[in-house]
C-alpha cells in the first residue's frame, strides 16, 4: 500500500501536498496530522512509505518531532522528508544532522506545489521502495 503521512499545522499546505502527489499517483492514501505529538507511534503503527514533516509548528517543532521519530525503534526506519518555508542553510543542516532523508522548501504558488509533488513522487513513489534503496517495486 502507498501510504504517506503529512505532519503540518497548515491545512492549506497539507492539502497542497496531498493534491500535488495525488496528481501523479492516485492510489496513495494520506494520513494528515496537524501536530507531531504522537507522530512516532502513528508512523510505527501505520508504516507509511514516508513521512513529510513541517519544521515550523507551534508546540513541538519539526526538529523535535524528527528526533522523536529517529529514536523510535520502528518509526526510525521510515524515510522522513522535511518541508519548510525556510531556505536558511542552518535549517537544512539541522534536518540533515537529525536524520531527515530530504529537505524541501515550501513553494510560493499552487503551480510550484505541483512541481514539488512531482519531485517527491519521482524520488519516493515512482520506481523505488525508499526502504530498500535501488530495489524495484
Amino acid at each position: 500500500m502507498n501510504k504517506v503521512i503529512v505532519i503540518d499545522d497548515s491545512e492549506f499546505d497539507r492539502a497542497m501536498i496531498r493534491k500535488s502527489i495525488s496528481l501523479k499517483r492516485s492510489d496513495v492514501t494520506f494520513l494528515e496530522l496537524s501536530d507531531g505529538e504522537n507522530a512516532a507511534n502513528i508512523i510505527a503503527a501505520e508504516k507509511p512509505k514516508f513521512a513529510i514533516l513541517d519544521i515550523r509548528m507551534p508546540g513541538m517543532d519539526g526538529f523535535a518531532i524528527l528526533e522523536t521519530i529517529r529514536n523510535h525503534p520502528v518509526a526510525s526506519k521510515i524515510p522522513v522528508l522535511m518541508i519548510s518555508g525556510s531556505e536558511e542553510p542552518e535549517d537544512r543542516l539541522l534536518a540533515t544532522q537529525g536524520g531527515a532523508d530530504g529537505y524541501y522548501v515550501k513553494p510560493p504558488t499552487a503551480a510550484a506545489y505541483f512541481s514539488l509533488g512531482k519531485s517527491i513522487y519521482d524520488k519516493y513513489l515512482c520506481c523505488c521502495d525508499p526502504l530498500h534503496s535501488g530495489d524495484q517495486v
